[in-house]
C-alpha cells in the first residue's frame, strides 16, 4: 500500500470515528471522494456519480482537506456566532471582533472568498455590503 493510500485511508477513519452516525458511502460523498456527476443541464437533483477513475490519490487527499476545512469552519462560526449576543447595529468589524473571527475572515478574504462571504453571511451582514467588502480592492468593512 502507497503513503498516499494510508492517508486517504487515515482521513476517512478519522471522519467516521468523529461521526459514528454516518453510513460509509455517507462518508465518502461527504469527503468529496465520491461527487455527482456534472451534467450539461446542471440539475441539482442529479443522482449520478462523477467517474473519478482518473483521481489521483494526491487530489482526492486535496479533496478530503478541503472538506475537512469547511466543516471545521463551519463549526467555528456557528459556534462563535451562537455564543456572542446581539450583533444586530454592530459595525462588520465589531462583528468579527465579538464573535473572535477577525483573523479567519481575515485569511479567507485573500484566500477563499467563498468562505469569507460564509463568515460575513453567518454575522447577518447584507449581501450587498458582502459584495462590496469582497470585491473592492480597499477594504474598509466598518
Amino acid at each position: 500500500m502507497k503513503k498516499s493510500h494510508q492517508k486517504i485511508l487515515q482521513e476517512l477513519k478519522n471522519y467516521l470515528e468523529q461521526n459514528p452516525t454516518l453510513r460509509f458511502n455517507q462518508a465518502l460523498f461527504n469527503l468529496q471522494i465520491n461527487q455527482k456527476a456534472e451534467l450539461d443541464n446542471k440539475v441539482e437533483t442529479n443522482p449520478y456519480l462523477r467517474d473519478n477513475y482518473i483521481d489521483s490519490d494526491s487530489e482526492v487527499i486535496s479533496r478530503i482537506h478541503h472538506q475537512l476545512e469547511w466543516f471545521k469552519l463551519q463549526e467555528k462560526v456557528n459556534k462563535a456566532v451562537l455564543k456572542s449576543s446581539n450583533l444586530k447595529g454592530q459595525t462588520v468589524n465589531e462583528r468579527l471582533f465579538l464573535t473572535g473571527l477577525t483573523d479567519d475572515f481575515e485569511k479567507f478574504k485573500k484566500s477563499n472568498k467563498e468562505y469569507a462571504r460564509f463568515i460575513l453571511e453567518q454575522l447577518k451582514v447584507d449581501t450587498p455590503s458582502i459584495n462590496k467588502i469582497l470585491n473592492t480592492e480597499k477594504n474598509r468593512y466598518d
